[in-house]
């Protein structure tokens, strides 16, 4: 048993280290790493998590993350974690790896350990070749463990809880990980995740695996494809390949069950993603707030990836006629159009006048809140682009609509004074205003009220 204590020592360790500088920070974690699976550890690098996915470090892999890697786009933080949608929690791994390990061999163990220490841990291929041996021997104490879980209620309380839920993410770990090389190696042959666009050789490579699992039985294909769609922007992609699967028979029913399945996996996961954004955790007291004009690009950029996201699996759904997933794909729609007018139609336009006409000081506005109020408009103008796909067009159109009668409405103020033909901050400001009215209606509109704004200071 690991002591309380000592585990809450290497917890408070790692809260006080991310109020660190960068530097001190990543020497804590250097050495935290080193330690490997040592009791608190896991907790301590729970609580570094945020800031380690700032900074991003090489990190060496433990045994049992090494273990676990051909599921690990399926992880999800306690706090973020959604059940049901064929995700795992991180708080299922350690127990899981501790009775994993007990069934293992432990020279096998402690050669992978030793390996992963002469290894580079930016090398995946040489990772799997250490890693192949364990998911070999791991994945079938998966499937004895999971089949004794399911048959021994004493078994599954004592090792993981009563929580049925976590059956479910033992089965998923099972699933994933007796496919675990052939997940890694179609990794190795696709673009880094997220995956965006396919050449046409990576789209063979998926289909190549997709028909050596699939064609007999579809469902064999199916934690390739789980993990596959998690780390696509495009998931409908890999939705769209395994519709067109070619199969025969029974097969047909299964494939056609299994895309409709994974297809409201998707949605599912796409809104969860909504939530995760439009919630995000509250940020340590120490820090300094986010900062409004970047939070509000970032928004725009999820925003898109999520449109993204639900816009690929169109066509597979439209082939499916499954009413129940068609309105699902609506009810997404509508809960990422919510989440649009919520997070960043919400303050754009009070953020814009703040930087572009501030209560105090001169006519223009200073370089540095323009570029600011330039990357504020960029953000609602991608949302814009969004809007005709998430049925919000009204809206977006009415809130660039009132952006532009303010800024209208500051020029004619500006353009009325009595200095305006002599001051030369006016013809500044003025085309500062021109700028923002570019991005956000157009260049002939702004050319247009150029030529109206010049002929009054003329």
């Amino acid at each position: 048993m690991s002591d309380p204590a000592a585990v809450a020592q290497w917890e408070n360790l790692a809260r006080d280290a991310t109020k660190l500088s960068d530097v001190k920070f990543l020497q804590i974690y250097t050495l935290l790493e080193q330690l490997g699976d040592k009791p608190g550890i896991a907790g301590a690098f729970e609580a570094m998590r945020p800031r380690l996915t700032q900074l991003r470090p090489p990190r060496r892999p433990t045994v049992s993350r090494l273990f676990f890697r051909p599921a690990e786009d399926l992880f999800d933080d306690p706090m973020a974690y959604s059940r049901r949608l064929q995700r795992v929690s991180r708080s299922t791994l350690a127990p899981c790896w501790n009775v994993v390990v007990t069934r293992l061999d432990p020279a096998l163990v402690a050669d992978a350990g030793q390996a992963i220490l002469k290894t580079d841990p930016r090398d995946p291929r040489a990772l799997s070749r250490i890693a192949t041996p364990l998911w070999e021997a791991g994945s079938q104490a998966m499937v004895d463990i999971v089949a004794e879980a399911e048959a021994n209620l004493r078994f599954m309380a004592e090792h993981f809880g009563r929580d049925d839920d976590v059956l479910r993410q033992l089965q998923i770990l099972r699933d994933v990980l007796k496919l675990g090389a052939e997940i890694e190696e179609l990794k190795l042959r696709l673009p880094e995740r997220p995956i965006g666009d396919l050449a046409e050789f990576h789209v063979e490579a998926i289909r190549g695996v997709l028909a050596r699992l699939g064609t007999e039985s579809p469902k064999a294909a199916a934690p390739v494809l789980l993990v596959l769609t998690a780390r696509m922007l495009r998931p409908g992609v890999a939705l769209k390949m395994l519709a067109d699967l070619r199969v025969s028979g029974a097969g047909v029913v299964e494939r056609d069950q299994l895309t409709r399945d994974l297809s409201g996996v998707v949605v599912g996961n796409l809104l969860r993603q909504t939530g995760v954004v439009s919630n995000p955790p509250p940020t340590d007291p120490g820090l300094a707030p986010p900062d409004p004009v970047q939070k509000l690009g970032s928004l725009a950029v999820a925003a898109e990836r999520l449109t993204d996201g639900l816009t690929s699996i169109n066509d597979t759904v439209a082939l499916l006629r499954d009413k129940k997933i068609t309105d699902r794909v609506a009810a997404a729609r509508g809960e990422i159009g919510g989440f649009v007018l919520t997070t960043v139609l919400g303050d754009v336009g009070q953020t814009l006048n703040d930087l572009m006409f501030p209560a105090e000081g001169g006519i223009t506005t200073a370089p540095d809140s323009l570029k600011r109020a330039e990357s504020t408009a960029l953000a609602l103008k991608r949302t814009a682009k969004l809007a005709g796909s998430l049925g919000i067009q009204r809206e977006v159109g009415t809130k660039i609509t009132d952006i532009r009668r303010e800024i209208d409405r500051q020029t004619d103020r500006m353009l009325s004074a009595p200095d305006s033909r002599t001051n030369p901050e006016v013809k500044r400001q003025m085309f500062n205003n021109l700028r923002l009215i570019e991005i956000l209606v157009g260049p002939d509109e702004a050319e247009r009220l150029y030529r109206e704004w010049n002929r009054r200071l003329s």
